[in-house]
């Protein structure tokens, strides 16, 4: 097909030149390789030994001069039997020099041997800090230590999410710190934060989808003591007392009656339970235990207004309560700044004894390579403080 494209008197010259440039090669080219080979070879070789060989030479009484570390080995068939010639001095070691050097050779051995294993340790570790740091962003830092002053509030005492000890506490922070900083607030001039819709009031990163949190409780069971009296036992949280059942507004069973007051559809959803299928959530770790995926759940969603107003609601109808054991806050945000995800878990722990135990979690990742670039310690806590406030 080349050969029609090209023409007959194209091939022929192509065809030409190929078989000239390969018995060129066989021919000329490569014997003359060979031969500058050899020629290098043999001078330089030759020319070391000739240089070695020059430092033997012979004197006129037909003794033989070698260098001052050599011995001549090679006997002289010239030298008559008659002729008598001392034995050249050799200094023998003793077996305590020859025990010292043969430690030595075995330190030094030993020595080199640490030194290569040092340094393939070294290489090691260089190509490990290569692997892991040369694909993060440096950016990663700074965007979690930006989000956890923002959403943990710990400039202020009062509403700070790590000093929690108490209910009362917790909603406090939740209704005046963080619902305030879910939604974009007005500019520091007082004007509207325009085509901010969906960002957090840092006007740097926004919402992917709306801010969930997941309530986990405990079964109400009964027990008796030596009085025959019917108490109420408070329990560990484990995922066999888990409450899964519904109720009505402020915990109220289906079969009580709560009144002719009327409550919005989010309200009342909080109180229903929603499973895993439902939540498509996964498990969460505490320091205290392992709680499930489900849970009765309150969704962010709407305007600044009504989410403060259900807030209010919720505390009033004491929606956290004595049988709570651990309120979740999961969201995640996008800095188009940056181009970093934030995924966002705030776990609190409520222990059956009283004690409140906060904790979070910021784990930052790229879009484009989807892997976590960096992140805070696994969990961070709040102070640990065995205290209660309904």
């Amino acid at each position: 097909v080349k050969g029609i494209e090209f023409g007959d008197l194209k091939t022929q010259k192509w065809l030409t030149s190929s078989i000239i440039s390969f018995f060129s090669s066989i021919f000329l080219v490569q014997p003359l390789k060979i031969i500058a080979l050899i020629i290098f070879f043999a001078y330089f070789i030759r020319k070391s030994q000739n240089d070695k060989e020059i430092n033997e030479t012979i004197d006129d009484n037909g003794d033989i001069y070698v260098d001052d570390n050599e011995e001549y080995l090679q006997s002289d068939k010239k030298s008559s039997p008659f002729i008598y010639r001392s034995k050249p001095n050799v200094h023998r070691l003793t077996k305590y020099q020859l025990d010292a050097i043969r430690n030595e050779c075995i330190k030094e051995a030993k020595m080199w041997s640490i030194i290569k294993e040092i340094v393939t340790y070294l290489c090691f570790i260089c190509l490990l800090y290569v692997i892991c740091f040369s694909n993060t962003n440096p950016n990663g830092f700074y965007q979690v230590q930006h989000l956890q002053n923002f959403f943990l509030n710990t400039r202020q005492v009062d509403q700070d999410y790590t000093t929690i000890t108490t209910i009362s506490d917790y909603w406090n922070w939740l209704e005046n710190s963080f619902v305030e900083n879910s939604r974009a607030q007005q500019w520091y001039n007082g004007e509207a934060p325009r085509n901010l819709s969906g960002f957090v009031n840092d006007k740097s990163n926004r919402l992917i989808g709306w801010i969930i949190m997941r309530q986990l409780r405990v079964k109400q069971q009964l027990c008796s003591n030596k009085q025959n009296l019917m108490l109420i036992c408070e329990n560990d949280y484990d995922l066999l007392n888990e409450e899964k059942d519904s109720f009505q507004p402020g915990w109220k069973l289906n079969n009580e009656t709560v009144g002719q007051i009327e409550y919005s559809s989010t309200i009342l959803q909080s109180f229903q339970y929603q499973n895993d299928d439902q939540l498509d959530s996964y498990i969460s770790l505490g320091d205290f235990e392992t709680y499930s995926s489900g849970g009765y759940v309150y969704e962010f969603r709407g305007r600044l207004n009504d989410i403060q107003t259900n807030l209010s609601k919720l505390h009033q109808l004491g929606w956290i309560d004595n049988k709570t054991r651990a309120v979740i806050i999961e969201f995640s945000l996008y800095n188009p700044n940056v181009q970093l995800f934030t995924s966002i878990t705030l776990l609190t722990e409520f222990l059956s004894t009283g004690g409140i135990y906060p904790q979070y979690d910021f784990q930052p990742f790229s879009f484009e390579s989807n892997k976590i670039i960096a992140r805070s310690e696994p969990f961070g806590h709040g102070p640990r403080i065995e205290a209660n406030d309904s």
